[in-house]
């Protein structure tokens, strides 16, 4: 074999692991990118967890005021309603006895009532905004532990790529080695 073939065919074996080198390097830089972009996702999924549970929150903390303000409302008019009921039965010369007197307990009953059914509506409407916080929160720390997994997996497919690169690199260097000094067949 001539020197320029020698060379040529080791300047293309040095190419050639030098570019399985580089691909496998490559591949990592790859790989860690998108494990990185995997972590960020994660951390974004959580940071909006948070945000939807603080809205859960809040709407708790609305419903609950909306609540109260109907409840306070209801009681003025229950008063409002007793003092016109009084002032009519008085007026006519009606006893606040017998008949009167049970359509004024009657009365202050169904306004109890409906009070009580606004809080029992809106004790309800609450636990359904805190469970909906709480669920939110677990979501997003699901997402940040599954973004870490993928990312640790990722990081490793990366370190696998380059570690290819370079095994594929001493490969062809040992194998165009054996091949160049594989003792030749001698002419009879």
């Amino acid at each position: 074999m001539g020197a320029l073939t020698t060379g040529l065919l080791v300047a293309g074996t040095v190419m050639s692991a030098v570019g399985q080198i580089q691909q496998g390097q490559a591949a990592s830089s790859q790989a860690k990118a998108n494990a990185s972009l995997t972590e960020m996702q994660g951390r974004e999924s959580q940071i909006t967890a948070e945000y939807n549970a603080a809205v859960s929150r809040a709407n708790a903390e609305a419903i609950r005021t909306s609540a109260d303000l109907d409840i306070a409302r209801q009681r003025v008019a229950k008063e409002t309603y007793r003092g016109a009921q009084v002032t009519r039965y008085a007026s006519s010369g009606v006893k606040l006895e017998g008949s009167p007197l049970d359509a004024m307990i009657d009365t202050a009953a169904q306004f109890e009532l409906d009070m009580m059914i606004t809080d029992f509506n809106a004790k309800t409407a609450q636990s359904q905004q805190e469970f909906a916080a709480q669920q939110s929160l677990r979501a997003g720390r699901s997402a940040v532990l599954l973004a870490n997994q993928q990312a640790s997996q990722q990081r490793a497919q990366g370190s696998a790529y380059k570690r290819a690169g370079y095994i594929g690199a001493g490969s062809t260097l040992l194998k165009t080695a054996a091949d160049f000094y594989k003792p030749s067949e001698k002419v009879k």
